[in-house]
Order: structure tokens, then C-alpha cells, then sequence
């Protein structure tokens, strides 16, 4: 009656220790399953992905590698290319790589194919996303605010800023903006001007979707005043991005691209999701618990608590 007692104790303890443990894992669960639309699968982690030849002169690229699909990467020195840091340049073989001694030539003609595909079919399902507010053109300074958490898509035609204007979005923490421009990006700006991000979004979280199959991005302005916070798409037969100069925070990925004066992309690399981090940590847990609780053998002495 005795080891009876002790092993209905510790399955009733088993029991609460496992609902508590699955409890936890069904709410990391939810969390993931609630990710990001933002999803660029094998283009993530990149500086700049270009389809084809590339015209860069004295700009860096931090943070994240470069890659070429069909073409060649091509950096003069300068300033800002001489205090790059170091990163890998992929490309298709029959191609070369004129940047500086810092980059690390690989090439991979199935990596810069997988993350080209990835990317338009990116852009793709992007723009079949139902737009949360149709704006038109912007040509004015502009700040969107959402108060909730939340995917926000925003259908906009074409974007044209001229120092001081900027558009600014604002979001709580673990938001994220899509916006689906058919037309064009076109800014001359100045120090603090732009497109900008404000409340908890993070450059990972934004991403500027050009539609159009000769859609741009074209930025100028001396020191690279006209700042892009945010991913940049743009993957048509003829699209380009264009920094004479420009700063871009976040990616650039683009049928061409072209930069100068002194450009620069900073890419910071999204943190992995603190749900799946926990996940092995809480199996861990889960496991000792079981070892600790599974019954004495029918050969084996069974103490009684507090006693030897």
C-alpha cells in the first residue's frame, strides 16, 4: 500500500509537470505560427542580390554577403569601399568578382538561383496580399501610425520626396508593413529624410515592394541623406535600384543595380525566433522530469520520504 501511495504521488506529480511543460510548449507554438509575412527564404541574409551586372563605385556593403546571378560584381575603391568589412561575394561560374581584397569570391550557381527564385516568388505572393489602406501617390511628408500589432499592407502607386519629406511608419513591436508600389521610388534628400521607421518595427519587418516590371528606386543627395529603412524588392524584366548616393538599411535586392558617391547597405541579420530557442530547453525539461519520476522497479527498495 505503501509504493502504492508513492506511485500514484509521483504520476499525479508526472501528470501536472507534463500539462504545465506542453502548456508552455503550445504557447511557443502560437508564437510561431505567428510569424512574419516577411518571408524571403534563401534571399535572406543578403546585402544585395542583383540578376546582372552590377555598376558600384566607392560604396560599402555590411552586414550580409552579395550575390550576382548572372553577372559580374563590380566595386572601385574609394572611402566607404576601403572601410568595408569583410564579406562573400556568390556568383555563377564565368563570371568575376572586381571588388575589394575584403570579399571572399565563391561560386555557387545553385545558391545565387535558389535566392533569385525565392526572391520573386517573394515579390510575388507580396503583391497578391489584400492592401489594408490604398494610398495613391505620396509626394508630401507622410507618417502612418498603427496603434496594434499587426501585418499591415499598404497598395501605393509611386513615391516621390524632396528634402525635408519623408515617410515614416510607426508600429508596435513585432509588426509588419508590405508596400506594394507599382510605379517608382524616387528621392533627393538630406540628412534624416526619407523612407523611415519609427515605434518598435525593425528594418527586418518592412519590406518596399516595386511591382512594376520597370519599376525603380532612385535616390540622390549629398551624404547620403536619403536614407531607405526596410527591405527593397524589385525583381521585374527591367527594374533597378539606383544610391547616387544613398543609405539603405535593411537589403537590396534588384533585376540591376546601380550606386555611387559613396552608398552604403547595412544588413542586420534577424535574430532566430526566441519561441524555437526555447523549444529544446523546455524538451530538456520535459525529459528529466520523466526520469525523475518514473516508478521504482518491483526489485528495487522504495523509500519513504525524508527517510533513509
Amino acid at each position: 500500500m505503501f509504493k502504492q501511495g508513492i506511485n500514484m504521488k509521483n504520476q499525479n506529480y508526472l501528470s501536472t509537470s507534463v500539462a504545465a511543460i506542453a502548456g508552455v510548449i503550445l504557447l511557443i507554438g502560437a508564437n510561431v505560427s505567428s510569424a512574419s509575412v516577411v518571408d524571403l527564404g534563401a534571399a535572406s541574409g543578403f546585402s544585395v542580390i542583383s540578376y546582372n551586372s552590377s555598376n558600384v563605385s566607392d560604396s560599402a556593403f555590411q552586414g550580409g554577403n552579395i550575390a550576382v546571378v548572372n553577372g559580374n560584381w563590380t566595386q572601385s575603391g574609394g572611402q566607404q569601399t576601403n572601410a568595408q568589412m569583410p564579406t562573400t561575394v556568390y556568383l555563377s561560374t564565368g563570371h568575376t568578382n572586381g571588388g575589394p581584397a575584403v570579399e571572399t569570391t565563391v561560386f555557387n550557381n545553385t545558391l545565387v538561383n535558389n535566392a533569385w527564385s525565392a526572391a520573386t516568388t517573394a515579390s510575388a505572393n507580396l503583391a497578391a496580399l489584400s492592401p489594408t489602406q490604398t494610398l495613391g501617390a505620396i509626394t508630401t511628408n507622410t507618417t502612418i501610425t498603427e496603434s496594434l500589432v499587426g501585418n499591415y499592407v499598404l497598395s501605393i502607386s509611386d513615391i516621390t520626396l524632396n528634402h525635408p519629406e519623408s515617410l515614416t511608419l510607426s508600429a508596435p513591436a513585432g509588426s509588419t508593413f508590405v508596400l506594394n508600389i507599382s510605379g517608382s521610388i524616387k528621392i533627393n534628400g538630406s540628412a534624416g529624410s526619407g523612407l523611415l521607421l519609427a515605434g518598435g518595427l525593425t528594418t527586418n519587418d518592412v519590406v518596399y515592394n516595386l511591382t512594376g516590371a520597370s519599376s525603380s528606386l532612385t535616390t540622390a543627395g549629398g551624404g547620403n541623406g536619403s536614407l531607405i529603412q526596410g527591405i527593397v524588392l524589385a525583381t521585374g524584366a527591367n527594374a533597378s535600384v539606383n544610391l547616387h548616393p544613398g543609405e539603405v538599411d535593411g537589403a537590396v535586392i534588384t533585376r540591376t543595380f546601380t550606386s555611387s558617391s559613396g552608398a552604403l547597405v547595412l544588413t542586420s541579420i534577424p535574430e532566430a525566433n526566441s519561441g524555437l530557442v526555447l523549444i529544446p530547453f523546455v524538451l530538456g525539461m520535459l525529459v528529466l522530469a520523466l526520469k525523475k519520476m518514473v516508478p521504482a522497479k518491483d526489485d528495487e527498495p522504495v523509500l519513504a520520504e525524508g527517510r533513509a
